[in-house]
């Protein structure tokens, strides 16, 4: 009877749909560009699922799909709940180790979503992008400080995350330790290093020189470091000699910088694997991982003025962030996927040898049922961030061209203006929206 218990409690977890299928007709009207309807049905969603352990995920889909639909202050109270669950998750230190049980009778998506590194810092920076929209400078440079101490604390949450698995581990710490698996390592072309994003580094650059008059050297600093990070792009190493010579009292044109958001982020895939333990209770678990997969191509974007072309700079490449966050995380994740694989065989060999063929078909679905990755991600971040800055034309009048697309756009006036120009897939409308910096 308490093996019966035990697996109508697992199959309650367990049974309700993945995030994979929840999100579904979510990421088509997004990839398609149908903003309004991405953002309706997120609203939707956030609403039955809000006191959910899918909450946080579903508040950041919420969020970026209002900001592209330009109802910036819903965004920043849809990422406000975000940020309110994600700080009431990491106030309950003393309950994680029991959560983690329930993940090692179950898996890793039966867990809350407590935010990833890359989405506490996006969470950030996208709040402060839509305080910029709303006029308001001041609170956007909260923002971008606090996506800094958000890139700081990963680290040190991600040294926890692995302290806590090794704890929840238990007695099956001993018989996985070791175990590598490469094939779930994502391939980095570029590595920024540990919970970096360079735009939001750029943007709170950008902010410091044209807003904050007490804090403009600081600008020089990052833009320096970023240059660094990124290799040495032209672009920024004239930004660098322009920002200097602004700050040194020299007057300049009057500047427009477009910010080209293309494509989106990688999506998360269950991989399952047979692997090898050293243990005398269990030889071998077959368990669900995640592995990243990239999605569409590298979106070229440029600025024409007349006949002139003006290329952007790649100055972030998502896939590298989320790779590299994945990469960082990937250790935790795999000493909990397997304790947990190796607990449940040990109780399905149990439930067999105490229960026959009935408990036989009782532990085969067991395991079956629980045997399932945690595939939630932030599905509507792009694939890249670019950058473009052209002294703003005469008649304010700029081309913007993304891969085959093509918009024309009058800039706002004043002395340093931020066009936003966010891309799907190809064919789908460009949304195009512009704020005043100075």
């Amino acid at each position: 009877m308490r093996w019966g218990c035990l697996l109508g409690f697992v199959l309650l977890l367990t049974g309700c749909a993945s995030y994979e299928s929840q999100t579904g007709a979510f990421r088509g009207a997004w990839n398609g560009g149908s903003t309004g309807q991405a953002a309706q049905i997120a609203s939707r969603e956030v609403g039955k699922r809000s006191d959910s352990r899918d909450a946080v995920v579903w508040f950041l889909e919420q969020g970026a799909a209002l900001r592209s639909d330009g109802q910036f202050a819903a965004s920043n109270h849809a990422f406000e709940q975000a940020e309110k669950r994600i700080a009431f998750y990491d106030r309950q230190a003393k309950l994680r180790l029991s959560r983690e049980t329930t993940g090692l009778l179950t898996n890793l998506a039966t867990l809350p979503y407590e935010g990833r590194g890359y989405d506490r810092v996006m969470l950030n920076t996208y709040q402060a992008l839509n305080f910029l929209q709303l006029g308001q400078a001041e609170a956007a440079l909260v923002e971008l400080r606090q996506a800094h101490t958000a890139q700081d604390a990963e680290v040190v949450r991600n040294a926890r995350r692995i302290v806590a698995a090794r704890k929840s581990a238990g007695e099956y710490e001993r018989a996985i330790r070791g175990v590598q698996l490469d094939d779930l390592q994502p391939d980095l072309a570029l590595d920024y290093g540990a919970f970096v994003n360079p735009f939001t580094d750029f943007l709170h650059a950008l902010c410091l020189w044209s807003l904050a008059a007490d804090d403009r050297e600081n600008a020089l600093v990052s833009l320096r470091r970023i240059h660094s990070t990124l290799g040495g792009p032209g672009f920024l190493a004239e930004e660098i000699k322009r920002v200097d010579r602004i700050l040194g009292g020299a007057k300049h044109p009057d500047l427009t910088y477009v910010i080209f958001e293309t494509g989106v982020a990688p999506i998360r895939r269950e991989v399952r694997l047979d692997v090898p333990l050293r243990s005398e209770k269990v030889r071998y678990v077959a368990a669900a991982f995640p592995r990243l997969e990239p999605r569409g191509r590298p979106t070229p974007a440029h600025i024409a003025i007349g006949g002139e072309r003006h290329e952007a700079t790649l100055i972030c490449d998502m896939d590298a962030v989320v790779g590299r966050d994945f990469r960082t995380e990937l250790p935790a994740v795999v000493l909990r996927t397997l304790a947990a694989a190796a607990a449940k065989a040990a109780i399905a060999k149990k439930v067999r040898e105490e229960s026959g063929d009935l408990g036989a078909i009782a532990a085969l679905l067991y395991q079956a049922t629980t045997a399932q990755a945690d595939l939630r991600t932030w599905t509507t971040l792009p694939k890249a961030f670019r950058v473009c800055r052209v002294e703003t034309p005469g008649d304010r009048k700029l081309t913007l061209l993304v891969g085959p697309q093509k918009n024309e756009v009058t800039v706002n006036t004043g002395r340093v203006n931020v066009v936003c120009v966010k891309s799907f897939a190809p064919g789908a409308p460009l949304q195009i929206q512009q704020f005043r910096l100075k």
